[in-house]
């Protein structure tokens, strides 16, 4: 058997095998080897690692804190605003109601003293009794139309002191409020109605009155106050 030298031949050249038959790709030797005594491919995350591109577990931990500090953020909040919130929103609406109750119960008393007449003034006064009960409805107080959706109003309001907005003056500058104040008035001028007997807690009540029938004029020869 004839060895070839190796003097002269590159660091990758041939090996002798039985047979005669060279391989002259050492590099290709060692591939095969390593398919034989390797343990398996390198998996997706060890060439991740090697590349520097492997996928951390920051990014979930930093979603998961943030969501969890904005639930306990909100959670805190509530605790100390809803209450407060509460407050204000619910003597605003008191005091709301508390107008529109007013406005709403002139004009059912005008119309309600009037039920027993006849003519333009029963119609009139019924007519603007059914007004004033659609307008002065929680539903309409309360729209959209004249609350945004944080629950300001978005109507002009102008506090009565110069100074410092009040709840009356919220409500005093409501649209509807406005609307119905000035019909009230009429109603209480053209029918001689002293509304600050209504004012009075010491004022007189009907169950303190005589059950007189009323006497009621209309409105184009009115000249006495309605008989509450």
């Amino acid at each position: 058997m004839h060895f070839q030298s190796i003097e002269g031949l590159p660091d990758d050249a041939c090996i002798s095998q039985v047979g005669g038959g060279i391989t002259t790709d050492l590099s290709q030797s060692i591939r095969q080897l390593d398919d034989v005594f390797a343990s398996g491919p390198e998996s997706s995350s060890d060439v991740d690692v090697q590349n520097g591109s492997h996928l951390s577990e920051v990014p979930r931990l930093e979603t998961e804190h943030t969501n969890a500090g904005y639930r306990e953020g909100i959670t805190a909040a509530k605790e100390t605003s809803i209450q407060a919130g509460f407050d204000e929103g619910y003597s605003l609406g008191a005091t709301l109601g508390s107008r529109a109750g007013q406005l709403l119960g002139l004009i059912e008393g005008i119309a309600e003293a009037l039920s027993d007449q006849s003519g333009e003034a029963r119609d009139a006064a019924a007519q603007l009794q059914t007004e004033a009960r659609k307008d002065l409805s929680a539903k309409s107080i309360f729209s959209a139309e004249f609350w945004a959706s944080d629950g300001n109003w978005n109507y002009q309001v102008n506090a009565a002191d110069g100074s410092q907005i009040l709840f009356h003056d919220v409500a005093n500058a409501h649209p509807l409020i406005l609307k119905w104040s000035r019909l009230a008035d009429e109603q209480a001028r053209l029918w001689h109605v002293q509304t600050s007997i209504l004012e009075e807690e010491s004022g007189p009540r009907l169950n303190d009155a005589p059950a007189e029938p009323l006497n009621i004029s209309t409105p184009a020869s009115a000249k006495q106050a309605l008989d509450w």
